[in-house]
């Protein structure tokens, strides 16, 4: 049967199989003459030549059966080779697809001539055409909003405004920037409006955060008991032969052969060079020590993955849980040899000496005191390491210290007017008092969040219970609820 040309022919883009099968259109196959060797010649029109042209794509289903059709034209055995060639090359449609039914999908597909103006969603026009991969998005939204003239209080005492366009903060962080008000942010806008908000407000690219990178391993939370102290009473202790040492003021870490751990089970990620050192076959007690008066950036330190600022960090060792039956003079004779034998880069052995006598141990907490140090710690001779509070292990200290909760800010005056001016906070009891003694100029401006447990030192309770001269130290990252001190109520005037 001979098909009638369509009348299109290559501008038709018909495609429904009633048509193609009724109608003869470029690419389609023809029944075969008796001679193979013999060219067909077209019916309607001149003979085509073998050239690319948009076609439509014909699959099997539509056409003939393979035994019944063949092409249109039937070329010379002296072509046979150019014919196959031409008809294994691809014949590109809209869709930027070939004719034949194994069609080369690794040829990239044709420009979308809109390309980031384009806002076609249809399945068939995103496949025939390449698009970018972003798009265009419209101006981000505020993450609350703040509508013009409303005023809206924040933590710290601070207030918010928008006027217009303008949005105003009543922070120093604010007030002192040089640039247009309508170009200003603070943190506070930042934290309420969303980050990317106020940069895409301001005509700036927001802020990268500066991540802590990744450790190399990842060690699960652990249940870990450590021997805790007791406060010294000299009425009820005589020191006389007990073990002296420095009460360090770091990050109490246990080692189990792998990693470290808080007291509360948290891992410390150490680089492994800091690492490398230490025994695997041996557990290890003590702090991670970044010097006297040097509490908050040891902590700063410790809760950073694998920085390079652990080189300012000693870990200070001063027993050996695994070997808990044994006497502490045993244990302290293994560690001894450890470290003299292997000799940790990063490590160290807390020096250990005898008590002779209570007026040399005032001596020595006088000294460690000038020194910038917290105390001491003395240790009972012959003594097992037990897993709890246990009055083996006694501290000296010339103040007292405890953890509260923050629940609030006290404003600033002076130089910290539109800052943070004390910590509120509250104690174990229920006592609220603030602190403000202790804090450094980027805590007045960024100060420990509010619910934060921190630790602090004082002299002694007044008759009400607050603490007397209280002085900030630090964000403890080992504690999840305050915790008072044990001293006697001294009475003074409040």
């Amino acid at each position: 049967m001979v098909k009638d040309k369509c009348k299109f022919w290559e501008t038709c883009y018909r495609k429904d199989p009633t048509h193609k099968k009724n109608f003869l259109h470029p690419g389609d196959k023809v029944e075969k003459d008796e001679e193979e060797d013999m060219e067909v010649e077209d019916t309607i029109s001149k003979p085509v030549p073998l050239r690319r042209r948009k076609t439509h794509e014909l699959s099997q289903s539509d056409g003939e059966d393979d035994e019944d059709v063949t092409p249109q034209k039937t070329l010379k055995k002296s072509d046979s080779k150019k014919a196959k060639s031409s008809e294994d090359e691809e014949k590109p449609g809209p869709s930027g697809g070939s004719n034949s039914s194994d069609e080369d999908t690794s040829k990239p597909k044709p420009k979308c001539e809109y390309w980031i103006k384009c806002y076609r969603k249809d399945p068939k026009h995103l496949k025939d055409y390449r698009h970018p991969k972003q798009r265009i998005s419209s101006r981000p939204k505020p993450t609350r909003k703040l509508e013009d003239g409303d005023i809206v209080s924040v933590e710290g005492g601070f207030k918010l405004k928008r006027i217009g366009s303008d949005f105003t903060c009543t922070c120093i962080g604010w007030k002192t920037q040089k640039n247009a008000t309508n170009k200003r942010t603070c943190k506070h806008l930042r934290e309420h409006l969303g980050d990317v908000y106020e940069s895409a407000r301001i005509g700036q690219l927001p802020v990268a955060k500066r991540k802590a990178p990744e450790p190399t391993q990842h060690f699960k939370h652990l249940n870990v008991s450590l021997l805790l102290a007791h406060k010294y009473d000299e009425k009820a202790t005589n020191p006389v032969g007990w073990w002296v040492s420095e009460k360090l003021d770091g990050v109490r870490a246990f080692w189990n052969g792998k990693c470290f751990y808080s007291r509360l089970g948290n891992p410390f990620y150490a680089p492994k060079w800091f690492t490398k050192d230490l025994p695997k076959d041996m557990h290890l007690d003590g702090e991670l020590f970044g010097g006297r008066k040097k509490f908050q950036s040891t902590v700063s330190i410790v809760k950073t993955p694998e920085c390079d600022n652990w080189k300012k960090i000693i870990y200070s060792v001063f027993d050996a849980p695994h070997m808990e039956k044994e006497t502490f003079e045993k244990r302290q004779e293994a560690l001894q040899e450890y470290f003299d034998e292997n000799e940790p880069q990063y490590a160290e052995l807390v020096k250990q000496s005898k008590c002779t006598s209570k007026q040399q141990l005032d001596e020595d907490l006088k000294k460690i005191i000038a020194l910038g140090g917290e105390g001491l710690m003395i240790r009972e001779p012959k003594s097992k390491y037990e897993r709890r509070r246990s009055k083996t292990l006694l501290k000296l200290k010339k103040f007292y210290d405890a953890e509260a909760v923050v629940i609030g800010y006290d404003p600033g005056k002076g130089r910290f007017t539109g800052a943070v001016g004390a910590l509120r906070c509250k104690m174990e009891c229920g006592k609220i008092f603030s602190v403000g003694s202790g804090l450094t100029d980027k805590d007045h401006r960024r100060p420990p969040k509010i619910g934060s447990i921190i630790t602090y030192k004082f002299q002694e309770y007044t008759n009400s219970g607050s603490p007397r001269f209280p002085t900030f130290l630090g964000v403890r990252i080992d504690a999840t609820k305050p915790k008072d001190a044990e001293v006697p109520v001294t009475a003074a005037d409040e």
